[in-house]
């Protein structure tokens, strides 16, 4: 997931990091027939607690990725950790930085090789409106930072905004965009949770479709956001990471 918790650009770089090198009724009355009113959720206080305090998950991983031209199915576990946020400064201006990083072992063709790999969040002091993110060969910088919505249910989504991405801090290498969206389902048997995706649709500067990722959280009544699982897709590659 990138751009929320940066767990999208930690699957992308999994797949690219090298881990698999070498190896192979009716009646009622018209009040007694109105519905309720639909429950409603605060999206942003999800994302402010998540900064605040982070997170840590034992998560499952499966796949393909190709390896010499070949596809090639793999399967692991790891810890994905959300550290609680710092104050620093981004793109300069003040900020909160949420470190992120996922430590796992992937096994393929009967090769197995241990990974770890990290990114960094930035959101804006005071609203938690994100920011931007950085890594291994990436600096994005949101064109506006995202203002997660404070109320939301089941059947809302919107557009959170979109990133202009580089190579590094000197922005002067763009390596495209990424549109950030959001969509609420419902959580089946639960009134008091619903289901939040977070949508990523990665373009290259030509505006050619790279990439979509996904990532699910639990978002409580009291507004408490819990990662669930990610995926990535891309042309010849995906990934499937879960919380267990």
């Amino acid at each position: 997931m990138k751009k929320l918790t940066g767990m999208a650009t930690i699957i992308g770089a999994v797949l690219a990091a090298g881990a698999l090198h070498g190896c192979g009724g009716g009646g009622g009355s018209s009040i007694m027939s109105t519905p309720p009113p639909a429950a409603t959720f605060n999206l942003q206080e999800g994302i402010a607690g998540l900064v605040m305090n982070g997170q840590t998950a034992s998560v499952a991983l499966s796949g393909t990725v190709v390896n010499s031209g070949t596809s090639v199915p793999f399967s692991g576990s790891g810890t994905y950790t959300l550290a609680p946020g710092t104050s620093t400064s981004f793109n300069g201006e003040g900020a909160l930085s949420q470190t992120q990083s996922i430590s796992a072992t992937v096994t393929a063709a009967g090769v197995s090789e241990p990974i770890s790999l990290s990114v960094t969040d930035y959101y804006a002091t005071g609203d938690d409106a994100f920011l931007g993110e950085t890594g291994s060969s990436e600096y994005a910088v949101a064109q506006a930072p995202f203002q997660y919505p404070t109320t939301v249910m089941v059947g809302s989504s919107g557009t959170l905004g979109t990133t202009s991405d580089y190579t590094d801090s000197t922005m002067s290498v763009s390596q495209g965009t990424t549109q950030v969206s959001y969509a609420v389902t419902a959580v089946s048997g639960s009134s008091s949770s619903v289901m939040v995706a977070i949508t990523n649709q990665v373009e290259d500067p030509q505006g050619n479709a790279l990439e979509t990722d996904v990532t699910n959280y639990n978002l409580t009544d009291a507004g408490v956001l819990t990662f669930v699982s990610a995926t990535t897709q891309n042309t010849s590659e995906s990934l499937q990471v879960t919380a267990q």
